[in-house]
């Protein structure tokens, strides 16, 4: 083969290989990455959805006091199946200072820590199979005194994901 011929064959065979491999999405199926933590995005390499997350992140009271444990429900609005999640605690009135909180018991998944004041501040999943429910415990820090948001990313499949879907406020008093 001619040194012509042998550089349009590599050209070719990597203008084929990059053409069949640009749309592949990379998921984490035994959990979202620490990475995740700064924008809750799952680094799938594609765009989240921008309609309205058919799945909610339901706590199991409204109202608590320093240091105590709610449960919190991930669930779909009607009905449905999610294969992945990222949930993480914040300050209403201060997201940006990151993380508070500790989360526990959680049922088909782990905690992961994210940059912040505690461990244990955010919960992802462990496999990625369907789940129509996942509940867990997330406990206010001692001294804090305010509202909470939970803000949860739900991944249907590698490719469709709602990112930051926002709970109703917990006070914490």
């Amino acid at each position: 083969m001619s040194a012509s011929n042998l550089f349009k064959y590599v050209c070719l065979s990597l203008g084929l290989y990059l053409a069949l491999n640009a749309n592949i999405v990379h998921g984490s199926p035994t959990g979202a990455p620490r990475l995740a933590c700064g924008d809750m995005t799952p680094q799938h390499g594609v765009d989240p959805q921008t309609s309205a997350s058919p799945f909610v992140t339901t706590p199991s009271s409204t109202s608590i006091t320093q240091g105590s444990t709610l449960t919190l429900t991930l669930a779909p609005v009607s009905s449905g199946a999610f294969r992945g999640f990222l949930v993480i605690a914040f300050d209403n009135a201060n997201q940006a200072g990151g993380p508070i909180g500790t989360f526990s018991a959680i049922s088909n998944g782990q905690t992961l820590d994210c940059p912040g004041v505690t461990t244990m501040n955010a919960a992802t999943h462990t496999e990625n199979s369907d789940k129509s429910s996942v509940t867990l415990n997330w406990t206010a820090p001692a001294g804090f005194a305010g509202t909470v948001l939970f803000k949860t990313t739900f991944v249907q499949d590698a490719a469709t994901f709602w990112v930051a879907t926002q709970s109703t406020l917990v006070t914490v008093a």
